[in-house]
């Protein structure tokens, strides 16, 4: 599943190639993706001018006129692809592609699909009202990158648990993912087991201080081409930085012991015994 640098990458790419636009048609080939509304989707969408594109956690957005919203979550296979070629959304589309958006300028003519093998992933579309609830729905806590270490503290520390799990739920802290969990912990020399109620102020001071130096540098690097992220701009190149992700039985860059997998909430967990504490 793409992660916060991952999102933000996307949102970067398709705020050059596509804001400023006005979405011409609408084609859904698979309902379940735009949810309930598939009625409705299109015609909210039609007309509308793309303004802004940004990110909410690990949730893209989509600000477009008279106060509508586009959120899209990509989960585990969600990808977006631009055509230049005029005509795109008749012919024949991409393998996988859900839904397509035509997209109009001053004689710029751009096709927008949305492709998911898995099928897993959502669009939504609302006004200002009702973008208000939904947020509130979904209750996700602060972006990482906009906390300071008192703040972090406290909400690490609000919630008994085991840290890596803590650091997965997205109601406390949203955008992280089992990679720059993983990532994050390894460069803090925290163990992923350690509870929430053992944890100094010093030591989510310095996790914090690794979880923001690690997203702002794999942003920099475009993400981590994993399994099935995809930009629109090129891909990622973070993944050649790992340090653990994806490593288990491999020697620690640390220390040299072997680096082990464990589970934890049912995730997969790399880590090194010997260094995280």
């Amino acid at each position: 599943m793409p992660e916060l640098p991952e999102v933000e990458t996307i949102a970067k790419d398709l705020r050059k190639m596509i804001a400023g636009l006005t979405i011409a048609e609408v084609k859904v080939d698979y309902g379940k993706i735009v949810g309930t509304d598939l009625a409705g989707f299109a015609p909210s969408l039609t007309g509308r001018t793309i303004g802004d594109v940004g990110r909410i956690g690990k949730w893209l957005k989509m600000d477009l006129d008279s106060g509508f919203t586009l959120l899209a979550h990509l989960k585990m296979t969600g990808q977006f692809v631009l055509e230049e070629k005029p005509g795109a959304l008749a012919s024949q589309w991409p393998a996988h592609a859900r839904v397509g958006f035509k997209l109009v300028g001053e004689g710029v003519e751009k096709t927008l699909f949305y492709l998911d093998i898995r099928k897993f992933g959502r669009l939504r579309v609302f006004d200002q009202e009702s973008l208000t609830n939904y947020l509130d729905f979904l209750a996700l806590g602060p972006d990482p990158l906009n906390l300071n270490s008192d703040r972090f503290h406290k909400i690490i520390t609000s919630k008994k648990g085991r840290l890596k799990q803590i650091l997965l739920d997205q109601t406390l802290v949203s955008g992280l993912g089992n990679i720059y969990a993983d990532e994050s912990l390894f460069a803090a020399s925290l163990s992923p087991n350690r509870t929430t109620d053992s944890l100094t102020k010093l030591e989510t001071a310095h996790l914090l201080a690794k979880i923001q130096a690690i997203l702002t540098e794999a942003i920099e690097f475009r993400g981590s081409t994993v399994e099935n992220y995809r930009a629109l701009d090129g891909p990622g190149s973070f993944q050649d930085r790992h340090q653990v992700y994806g490593k288990s039985g491999k020697p620690c860059p640390k220390c040299g012991q072997i680096l082990v997998k464990i589970r934890i909430g049912g995730r997969g967990t790399v880590h090194c015994p010997a260094c995280q504490t």
